[in-house]
């Protein structure tokens, strides 16, 4: 055993290194799978009313965000056809906050579908039909140079690379950081304050952080946008489901080294399931979070803006996104038009809670074949995968929306927190999730993904199931405890994984394409 797992090692490190010849490993990842999205669209069964919140969502994650209340520059309640999502020009809502990372939801939800994960978006969508360059990473021209404004554009992000939120491990005192530090400012924007009014915000009022000195002391920290299909089945499903599923698999997981616990909540102590590390009680939470964190948009959630600089504030009130009590419509925010009165952070949660799962494209004889190497429940663990990512789970019998009643979903997820070593880890610590603990995160819906792992590192299928492999930090006296790292959970599968024939290994990457 000891000989296998150094050759294990041997082969995760030249992974890493980027040094693994064609050579070596006779598969291939097939790629991003051609084809419909096969998601996007809203669960099956919703009632008329359901459905019309469901669209009037969509529309509020279409729409881009103006920084001052008076800046909009579209006509309220505009339509905006779905299909036409990523050519928007035009704000139609207010609230943007001073420092940012998108200005609308879609910016970071668009791939292959609304909804879904980090994409590529034309870079300039005011171009003339028929003269657009292709899409791209919208971090890298669009979203920090949208109406004037002057970012700049760190290394890191690149033109066809992943949207990467960032993180500093640290504080510039040494102490822990973890915390997301947005990217853009509204510096140059044209639409900070009303046309005539002296603009006062600039970068010494504002200054820009320097995100690539932080990345050259290896201090920034990468997390990607997750896919949203799905997490109104997700979110409604029990503790005891979760529970339940981990416990029936104990016997089989033990020799294999795999644990995995639930990340809690630490108001009311039940599991909390969204985000990379599982630190997200309810789409809700998510929702606002989202908007306040992202955008800088302040909620009845998160009411206090993570900047609050005077100088660069105009008309906009704070806390900014709440629900609306006008007595007409003529701000699209009526208390007596009920898709009017909710907050676009809420609308946006409503949206989310109705997208249904994303569904796979028929199985292939080698993704049949690579489904049972994969496991399929506890009488059929193959060569371990679902042992993490718990193939389904089912909702309540009974729900307020009966479209989500007892529904099973094939999520490839056990939404618990595990360790994975040093090779995935980020140093950062969420609730009981620390420094190199991540959820299992769901693989419906992977098939047509640009991007894996926590911070985007790779585009291949082949090379994220490799990183997660990682031995033991050798730790010593001097170290920082919190950085010392155990073995990752998955070593023992990813061993199974390797010792399985080239036609096999196949198999299982064309299995995960086709979910």
């Amino acid at each position: 055993m000891k000989s296998t797992t150094s050759k294990i090692l041997r082969c995760i490190s030249f992974t890493l290194a980027g040094l693994i010849a064609s050579a070596c490993f006779g598969q291939k990842d097939p790629g991003v799978r051609p084809g419909p999205p096969g998601a996007g669209s809203p669960i099956n069964g919703l009632t008329a009313n359901e459905l019309t919140m469901f669209l009037e969502g969509q529309q509020r994650a279409i729409q881009l965000e103006a920084v001052c209340d008076s800046c909009a520059d579209l006509v309220l309640g505009a339509f905006t056809d779905p299909a036409s999502a990523n050519l928007v020009t035009k704000t139609n809502s207010s609230g943007l906050g001073i420092r940012f990372n998108a200005d609308q939801c879609l910016a970071c939800h668009n791939q292959p579908a609304l909804g879904g994960s980090g994409g590529f978006m034309v870079p300039n969508p005011q171009d003339p039909a028929g003269q657009q360059r292709p899409p791209e990473n919208p971090e890298f021209d669009l979203i920090p140079h949208r109406k004037g404004a002057i970012n700049h554009v760190p290394k890191f992000i690149q033109q066809y690379g992943p949207i990467r939120e960032v993180r500093f491990a640290r504080k510039p005192d040494g102490t822990p950081d973890g915390g997301v530090h947005q990217l853009w400012t509204v510096v140059g924007r044209s639409d900070v304050f009303p046309t005539g009014q002296a603009n006062t915000c600039n970068n010494t009022v504002l200054p820009p952080i320097d995100f690539d000195a932080e990345f050259r002391r290896g201090n920034a920290r990468f997390r990607i946008p997750l896919q949203m299909f799905g997490l109104g089945i997700i979110d409604g499903i029990q503790d005891r489901e979760i529970l339940g599923r981990h416990d029936a698999t104990a016997a089989l997981r033990q020799p294999l080294g795999i644990l995995g616990v639930p990340n809690r909540s630490g108001n009311d102590g039940t599991i909390t399931r969204f985000g990379w590390k599982a630190q997200n009680k309810s789409i809700g939470i998510f929702s606002a979070e989202a908007y306040n964190v992202e955008m800088g948009i302040t909620n009845d959630l998160f009411p206090q803006a993570t900047e609050e600089n005077p100088l660069c504030f105009a008309d906009k009130s704070e806390p900014n996104d709440i629900t609306r009590f006008d007595d007409t419509d003529l701000r699209n925010q009526s208390f007596f038009n009920p898709k009017h009165e909710v907050a676009d952070w809420l609308m946006f949660a409503i949206f989310t809670r109705f997208l249904d799962g994303p569904k796979p494209m028929a199985f292939s004889p080698s993704a049949q074949r690579g489904q049972q190497l994969f496991g399929v429940d506890p009488s059929s663990p193959g060569i371990g995968c679902v042992l993490c990512h718990t193939a389904t789970m089912v909702t309540p019998r009974q729900s307020e929306t009966a479209a989500l009643e007892n529904v099973t979903a094939n999520l490839y997820s056990d939404l618990l927190i595990h360790h994975m070593g040093k090779g995935l880890a980020d140093d950062i610590t969420q609730g009981r999730a620390t420094g190199d603990m991540f959820r299992s995160t769901p693989l419906w819906g992977v098939g047509q993904r640009r991007f894996f792992l926590h911070d985007g590192r790779t585009d291949d299928l082949f090379q994220a199931i490799l990183a997660h492999a990682s031995p033991a930090t050798s730790c010593n006296d001097n170290q920082d405890p919190s950085t010392c790292y155990g073995p990752s959970e998955a070593n023992a599968v990813i061993a199974q994984f390797l010792a399985l024939g080239n036609k096999d290994k196949q198999a299982l990457l064309d299995f995960l394409r086709s979910l």
